[in-house]
């Protein structure tokens, strides 16, 4: 029996999915689908010029950002800190909000250590724009503890 969660998603025809008038489930899953296969530019035109992120305070790129330079920061402080490989994501939503569940990889650049997590992202989507997203790592103090030199054996 094949696991569902394994399944990846499935390729969009065109290229691009026109998503201007599409459910959050579906805008979240196009942009999945655009980063998996390496559409960075094609993801990013799916989120909203003034698009607000919110990351644990406790993370190195924790708090909010707003707008693509604060994404642009966000990303660029935690990928100071860690590599990630994201796995199995699950989307589930309605009009204009949706839940996508993944498996993340996060892997320290500083000691190399490595967990895997849980992280649960809640999207806004607003006329097939991403507006908001807020993001729960299953155990950030794990994902702390990989950057700590003392604990690297």
């Amino acid at each position: 029996m094949t696991d569902p969660a394994a399944t990846p998603l499935p390729s969009v025809q065109p290229e691009r999915l026109d998503v201007s008038e599409a459910d959050a489930a579906t805008v979240v899953t196009e942009m999945a689908r655009r980063f998996q296969s390496g559409d960075v530019q094609g993801a990013s035109a799916l989120m909203y010029p003034e698009i607000r992120v919110q990351q644990p305070e406790s993370l190195p790129h924790g708090g909010w950002h707003e707008g693509s330079a604060g994404m642009a920061a966000m990303n660029a402080e935690a990928s100071r800190h860690w590599d990630r490989a994201i796995v199995n994501p699950m989307v589930f939503g309605d009009a204009t909000r949706a839940v996508q569940l993944t498996t993340q990889t996060w892997t320290a650049k500083a000691t190399g250590r490595s967990a895997t997590v849980d992280v649960v992202e809640i999207f806004t989507v607003v006329g097939g724009t991403i507006r908001e997203i807020r993001v729960f790592q299953q155990d950030t103090h794990l994902l702390l503890s990989l950057l700590a030199e003392d604990q690297a054996q």
